[in-house]
């Protein structure tokens, strides 16, 4: 089976947003149902509260993980480019090798 194309291209902010777009509509709808789902079980306000709470906090962390990702993998690339930007004579000249420094930067970044 091939492998669809939005995983090939990677996402760009626009659909990044339209990503966070709906996940703040899912969480929208969910939080009212959950809430009548709730009255229904005999829970409490203060345990309808608890949840989501806990909802807006994995909401929260998946956003900054990804921001911090985004980040990472920007500083990745611009590192990349400028050793893709070296010539080999620049690289011997400075007694380096292009595919150590790309696993340097690799390992200094990602861990």
């Amino acid at each position: 089976m091939p492998t669809p194309v939005w995983i090939r291209t990677g996402l760009t902010g626009y659909a990044l947003s339209a990503m966070v777009h709906c996940n703040i509509f899912f969480l929208q709808c969910t939080i009212p149902m959950s809430c009548f789902v709730s009255i229904k079980g005999g829970r409490t306000g203060r345990e309808n509260a608890a949840r989501e709470g806990t909802l807006a906090m994995i909401f929260n962390d998946l956003m900054t993980r990804a921001r911090t990702s985004i980040a990472k993998r920007k500083q990745y690339n611009r590192l990349v480019a400028e050793i893709d930007s070296f010539s080999s004579r620049d690289l011997a000249d400075m007694r380096a090798d292009r595919s150590e420094m790309l696993y340097q930067i690799h390992k200094q970044i990602y861990g």
